[in-house]
């Protein structure tokens, strides 16, 4: 395709700093990027490099395919799929609608769909739009911002790793949600979905844009650091982002918490966390309110850092990212918080992926230093 300018051509060369950029931007969710960074690197060495390109270079009356993994993400471990579910999906995707598609799209950045969208749209010839549908990590296949865009969900096309494509038309994201999760199960618990199928002029004024550009930077800032304390390649990241270095601590608690909360696939998973500070943050104590993703700060019952802001926990002795299913008793983390990408912050933003939507009795706070 020669109508576009690629910003950037992701190749096995930059593949880690990437999958650590998605893994920063998962806030505890998500899934780890390197569960799919080998099938990306396969893609790659098979395929070739993906260009990134920006969605003004494109046609207005192409399409835009989001793509994701879904399913659990324990489910990978032994069926990580094989990066080509893609081509069915477009095929099917092009026939339905009747028009070309002339980029891919992740439909969220964060963890392993990261990585596992670079796969996909190498396997499907497509170059990656730079954007997404989250800028982070979100459980809902509605919590996108194409929903409060106003984008239609269906029709969904799943595809698994045996060219198995099914069909979805869904009038809302919850629908969406309850039926592709019914024909995902049908494959084993894991397959690829395509929803918000749009226009490349839809997609301008609907999605997150810059995402793989910014995974790519956080990657990179953390390799520059190699060698040096991870408190300081944290803060480091912190003054990059206009974010914040919350605390040094030692786990001293995870404790699961029963709720009362509707049994809402993103108010399902509950559990409270307590850092003691240590080091320079001795004497002081955080509260992690921890779901699917790290949903909320407290200390000394005022809110530091509350969802849809980007909260991720980073191993002292590792560096690598903490995901809320491996937070345990005695672990010493660094405590990031980064602000999330504007449309979660207009009313429908937060009404769809603020506190309450978890089931936290909290308001959002935006962030703020001690």
């Amino acid at each position: 395709m020669s109508y576009y300018h690629s910003l950037v051509r992701l190749n096995g060369g930059c593949l880690a700093d990437f999958a650590r950029g998605c893994d920063v931007l998962a806030a505890g969710g998500g899934g780890y990027a390197a569960a799919t960074v080998p099938m990306t690197q396969v893609a790659l060495d098979t395929q070739g490099p993906v260009d990134v390109v920006d969605l003004a270079d494109l046609p207005s009356d192409g399409l835009v395919m989001p793509c994701a993994y879904l399913g659990s993400p324990a489910v990978w471990v032994e069926r990580i799929g094989t990066g080509r579910e893609s081509i069915a999906i477009r095929r099917q995707v092009e026939q339905h609608f009747g028009a070309e598609v002339v980029a891919m799209m992740c439909t969220e950045i964060g963890g392993s769909n990261g990585p596992a969208s670079v796969a996909l749209a190498a396997n499907a010839r497509l170059p990656l739009a730079d954007a997404d549908g989250m800028g982070r990590a979100f459980p809902g296949i509605e919590q996108v911002a194409m929903q409060i865009a106003g984008v239609h969900p269906g029709p969904s096309v799943l595809a698994d790793d045996h060219d198995h494509v099914v069909l979805v038309q869904a009038d809302t994201g919850d629908w969406l949600e309850r039926l592709a999760r019914s024909a995902v199960k049908a494959f084993g618990d894991t397959g690829v979905s395509a929803e918000y199928v749009m226009t490349v002029e839809q997609a301008r004024e609907s999605v997150v844009v810059g995402s793989i550009s910014r995974a790519l930077r956080i990657g990179r800032v953390l390799a520059g650091c190699a060698g040096t304390p991870v408190v300081t390649a944290v803060r480091r990241l912190a003054a990059e982002f206009s974010g914040i270095c919350l605390m040094e601590g030692k786990v001293n608690l995870v404790s699961p918490l029963r709720t009362n909360a509707a049994p809402r696939f993103a108010a399902n998973l509950r559990s409270t966390a307590l850092l003691d500070g240590i080091n320079g943050d001795d004497g002081r104590c955080l509260r992690v309110e921890v779901g699917h993703e790290y949903l909320a700060i407290l200390e000394d019952g005022e809110v530091r850092a509350t969802t849809p802001d980007i909260i991720t926990l980073f191993d002292v002795y590792s560096g690598d990212v903490v995901s809320t299913d491996s937070l345990r008793y005695g672990q010493r983390v660094v405590v990031l918080a980064l602000p999330c990408p504007e449309v979660w912050l207009q009313p429908a933003g937060l009404e769809l992926v603020g506190p309450r939507a978890f089931g936290l009795d909290l308001d959002y706070h935006p962030l703020a230093a001690p």
